[in-house]
């Protein structure tokens, strides 16, 4: 299915669209150099189901802005982020080697302890990812289910969006 005919229509910020169709949004580490683009090859293999895709990476994000609340564009960023994790229905994790990914980190403990995010959380951690043993951890004590490949995730991420 080419990109012009894919059901999944991708949301970045910050645009902020209304949602009206089954949705994800993606937390985790950006790979730089990595083989496959986590978020990409998701997103690719959701083509053929009608679903919004929140990827909260930011095609304008200049790294000299200053990570501060006082700082408009980095406070538009960070509550895009929030906001739609409580508008989606899926709320997808990814930690791989490369990065100990610590503000991921902070949105998984967030969003797995809170009652209005509870049962949307699905997690992918790869093997050799460094806080392997701590997300493990906090997913089993939130009963959260973690995969341990791409394709994993993409299987639970289309049973969760069948369940819909």
């Amino acid at each position: 299915m080419s990109e012009s005919e894919s059901k999944a229509v991708v949301y970045k910020p910050p645009a902020r669209p209304t949602i009206t169709t089954p949705s994800i949004i993606l937390y985790g580490n950006m790979q730089k150099g990595a083989p496959i683009n986590w978020r990409t090859h998701l997103a690719t293999s959701l083509a053929s189901y009608p679903v919004a895709i929140l990827d909260p990476t930011r095609d304008d994000w200049d790294n000299s802005w200053i990570e501060s609340p006082t700082f408009p564009k980095f406070r538009e960023q960070i509550e895009w982020e929030m906001d739609y994790a409580n508008v989606a229905d899926v709320i997808v994790f990814q930690f791989a080697p490369g990065t100990d990914a610590p503000v991921s980190l902070l949105e998984l403990g967030l969003y797995v302890g809170s009652e209005m995010t509870r049962g949307k959380v699905v997690v992918c951690c790869l093997e050799g990812y460094t806080k392997r043993g701590n997300v493990q951890m906090v997913c089993e004590r939130y009963g959260v289910e973690v995969v341990e490949s791409l394709e994993g995730l993409v299987d639970v991420v289309v049973g969760r969006l069948r369940g819909l």
